[in-house]
């Protein structure tokens, strides 16, 4: 651990002897032993197997350890050991997420924050940051599950995502929130789905609204479907 490993550079030698360390189940050393291989010793330092030993075996018996490694090095499976993280009985959640941001994967970033950390305010700073439909659903959703109206509208606006309408206008039928955000919800709808359901929320939407709809539900009714 000290000399002779951290001053090889042949790889048999390396992998024959993490072998052996795993074998005699001596964790901590292992961990000292791929520290001292992966981060001093420039030969092995993008060797991809070790690193993802390192920060496997850190997830299994040190944890302390598992951000400093996952911010240093960059040539690991990153969905696959942030999956592992997040298992019940590691609970490494803002691990994790730190490795889903760094792959890029801002989706499954987002569900960490929602349903692992339980973080709502931070999903949606995180999807105002991000900017992608996708993660605008996921935390639309979200609102939705938590009966928020208003605010699962708009994210479901900015993804363009009508998928859930019928558990939306539920929810409105139920709420007294302002009709501006059901009729620009339905709007937006209707663009792509053509459900006689969505037509007619909106006609109750602009009757709603009051007079100032009047023009739009008259303009609708008059079409000729």
């Amino acid at each position: 651990m000290q000399t002779a490993l951290p001053e090889t550079k042949n790889v048999d030698e390396v992998s024959v002897t993490v072998s052996a360390f795993i074998d005699a189940q001596l964790p901590n050393q292992l961990i000292e032993l791929l520290e001292r291989i992966v981060l001093h010793n420039s030969d092995f330092a993008d060797n991809k197997s070790l690193q993802n030993l390192l920060i496997l075996t850190a997830i299994r018996s040190d944890t302390t350890r598992v951000m400093d490694y996952i911010n240093r090095l960059d040539n690991y499976d990153g969905l696959k050991l942030a999956a592992i993280a997040k298992e019940e009985q590691h609970g490494l959640y803002e691990e994790a997420l730190c490795i889903y941001k760094k792959f890029n994967e801002p989706v499954e970033a987002i569900r960490v924050l929602l349903y692992n950390l339980d973080n709502l305010r931070g999903a949606a700073e995180f999807a105002e940051k991000v900017n992608k439909p996708e993660v605008f659903s996921e935390l639309g959703k979200a609102q939705l599950n938590q009966g928020q109206l208003q605010a699962c509208i708009e994210a479901f606006i900015k993804a363009n995502d009508p998928s859930m309408f019928e558990r939306v206008i539920m929810l409105s039928s139920d709420s007294s929130a302002d009709a501006d955000f059901l009729v620009a919800y339905l709007l937006m709808a209707r663009k792509t789905l053509k459900d006689t359901r969505v037509d007619s929320e909106l006609i109750y939407a602009y009757a709603k609204g009051g007079e100032r709809y009047l023009p739009d539900l008259e303009a609708f009714v008059s079409e000729p479907n």
